[in-house]
């Protein structure tokens, strides 16, 4: 099964990982590199946009931002199916609707992903950035189009459920970029959401970035930093003795996570890209750089 398939970018790409790992930062890096190419891109983020809002930074002035809200998603996505916003309303924003409707999130993300396909339409041309939730519940987003299309079978809902299954959630119209760390646990549940996307939902992830790796060493720090320590002076030698150790230490880092990468990704760990650890949370455009530098872009 392929599980990392490094083709171009669609013009839709999709940004999953577990919590923590820096996905939206990555995502507005993509945003931003499309824009250095020339490319229009829109950057798309749920609930408040506060985390997107910090993640672009400068960015914001070229990268446009949608911002979708989960309890106004269904409305705005149901009014083409009722003909228009007040029949939609008068149908779903009821007392008896609205507790059926947070009970089935599958209907909430039918919604947002058709909001996200609505995005699409308005931007021809644009490279569309989406900002998913953490791991599992990217998966269950992007499988319900399918889902529903093979479950319902007719009707407005079913037409909606094929479009999005044909024209947002397929190869050629999404990527999926996957971010991780370079923890062995953490690499492992990735390994795994991998499989799950080209099993379950056909979308192979097209990129599969570890973030924050350690920077490595220069060839020959470790060398040149023990020449240094055979110098006469005793204060030079103390200095660099001390910084041999540290060398020696970052490079037994850089070594371990070689064979963890190559142990857990197996022949996933050649397409991974590998982004290195910064003091502070990089920018827009830093992360774009390093795509640009790695050909992940």
């Amino acid at each position: 099964m392929l599980l990392v398939d490094p083709q171009p970018l669609a013009p839709v790409v999709f940004v999953t990982g577990k919590g923590g790992v820096g996905k939206t930062t990555v995502a507005a890096g993509l945003a931003m590199s499309a824009v250095e190419q020339g490319q229009d891109a829109v950057f798309v983020e749920f609930s408040d946009g506060d985390a997107g809002d910090r993640a672009l930074g400068e960015a914001r002035r070229s990268v446009r931002r949608v911002v979708i809200e989960p309890k106004k998603a269904v409305l705005d996505a149901a009014k083409p199916l009722f003909g228009s916003s007040i029949l939609a309303r008068l149908a779903l924003d009821n007392f008896a609707m609205k507790p059926f409707i947070g009970a089935a999130p599958a209907v909430r993300e039918l919604a947002m992903l058709a909001l996200v396909q609505r995005t699409v339409e308005k931007h021809p041309g644009a490279r569309v950035v989406v900002d998913m939730p953490a791991t599992g519940h990217s998966v269950a987003w992007l499988r319900v189009p399918a889902q529903g299309r093979d479950l319902i079978r007719y009707g407005p809902l079913y037409e909606l459920c094929a479009r999005l299954a044909r024209d947002l959630v397929a190869p050629g119209k999404a990527s999926v970029a996957v971010v991780t760390l370079p923890e062995k646990m953490v690499l492992q549940e990735t390994l795994e959401l991998c499989e799950v996307l080209a099993r379950d939902v056909g979308l192979p992830a097209n990129r599969l970035f570890v973030n924050r790796v350690p920077r490595r060493l220069a060839e020959g720090a470790v060398a040149d930093a023990a020449d240094l320590a055979t110098e006469t002076t005793s204060a030079t030698r103390e200095a660099a003795s001390a910084l041999v150790e540290r060398l020696a230490q970052r490079e037994a880092i850089t070594h371990e996570l070689d064979r963890t990468l190559a142990e857990v990704l197996g022949e996933a760990a050649s397409s991974a890209t590998q982004l290195p650890r910064s003091a502070k949370d990089p920018t827009a455009a830093q992360v774009a750089a390093w795509l640009h530098e790695r050909g992940a872009a």
